[in-house]
């Protein structure tokens, strides 16, 4: 008797469709807003890659000395470009020996000027991040590296917390053998 209770009760197709909308809505929520929410930690990630690579476009063009009041227009522009508050820095590299080894090269820094990032110095290129942002270059070969940070809040607080977003892009100089801090040295 009891056996054919239950058959009868799990072969039994009325019900309410409610219920089942009550209980899946929370789920359905939740796959929505983390969709969007990962979905726009990799749209600001791509807008972060893109603003750099903008201004760092702009540096490999520039053919006359920078300046601080360089770097906060560059500043201004990579905030118009992304909607937040960027800390900006760029660096200079010269490659002096061993370039072709990536362990063993020796990279000196010409000039590095931050707003809102420190700047960085030879020791920073010994070993580490800074080292490995900086791509092969040939011996005596000058490259610019521009990095830009800025912390991104998700839209909806499900699987991903605050961060920092921080890109860099390294570029060589198109029309001047080197970018110039305040004046031009030749070394």
């Amino acid at each position: 008797m009891m056996g054919h209770r239950l058959k009868r009760f799990f072969s039994a197709e009325e019900g309410s469709q409610t219920i089942a909308f009550v209980v899946l809505l929370p789920l359905l929520v939740w796959s929505i807003m983390a969709m969007l929410t990962f979905t726009d930690a990799f749209r600001i990630r791509a807008m972060a890659t893109d603003a750099t690579a903008v201004i760092a476009d702009s540096l490999s063009r520039q053919s006359t000395p920078i300046d601080f009041d360089d770097l906060l227009g560059l500043q201004s522009v990579a905030e118009q470009l992304t909607g937040y508050e960027v800390s900006l820095r760029v660096t200079q590299v010269r490659c002096l020996r061993d370039c072709a080894n990536l362990d063993r090269r020796i990279i000196l820094v010409d000039f590095s000027q931050g707003v809102g990032l420190d700047s960085l110095l030879d020791l920073d290129f010994v070993a580490g991040l800074s080292r490995q942002r900086v791509p092969l270059m040939a011996e005596g070969d000058r490259l610019v590296l521009v990095e830009t940070s800025f912390m991104h809040e998700p839209i909806a607080r499900i699987g991903l917390e605050g961060r920092e977003v921080s890109v860099s892009h390294a570029t060589r100089m198109r029309f001047a053998p080197q970018l110039c801090w305040v004046s031009c040295i030749i070394s």
